[in-house]
């Protein structure tokens, strides 16, 4: 069995994200919540729309490295959530906190490298440790998912 970390929020975002889960939960009944990271698409603005816009314009990019996780596709968390709807609507017993992320787990400088790789962008990623570049809201090094339990429950793999 994987090992598991008890939930430690960096931010008020993340502790209140943990308050509504939490609520949700004590109110008993039917309920899924998934958690799920680094979600991205080509519909709106995140990592992999700023990559490219940014990739076609530099000769080199500075990237954070020592951050990991699962870069998710938005259509996957979509159609993870329709089939988790259609077999809570069969079996009324499921239910409950469930991950899911992408594989393979990778930093922002991997993921910036396999982008411009899959667009033919020329732009070198240079990686830099967080420290350099500092955000506003404190950023976990490791956001990495463990997604066993969802596909025991209902079958759904992690996305590539």
């Amino acid at each position: 069995m994987p090992k598991t970390q008890p939930p430690t929020p960096l931010n008020v975002y993340g502790a209140s994200k943990l308050a509504g889960e939490r609520a949700v939960m004590e109110q008993g009944g039917q309920s899924a919540i998934l958690q799920t990271s680094w979600v991205f698409s080509g519909h709106v603005r995140n990592i992999v729309t700023t990559m490219l816009r940014l990739g076609a314009s530099r000769d080199s990019l500075s990237v954070v490295d020592d951050q990991v996780g699962g870069p998710t596709p938005a259509a996957d968390i979509a159609a993870a959530l329709l089939t988790m709807a259609a077999a809570m609507r069969d079996d009324p017993s499921k239910g409950g906190i469930f991950h899911l992320s992408g594989a393979p787990d990778i930093s922002w400088a991997g993921f910036a490298t396999q982008i411009f790789h899959d667009a033919g962008l020329s732009c070198r990623v240079d990686p830099i440790p967080t420290a350099v570049y500092p955000t506003p809201a404190p950023r976990p090094l490791n956001s990495r998912l463990e997604c066993s339990r969802i596909r025991r429950a209902f079958g759904i793999e992690r996305p590539d």
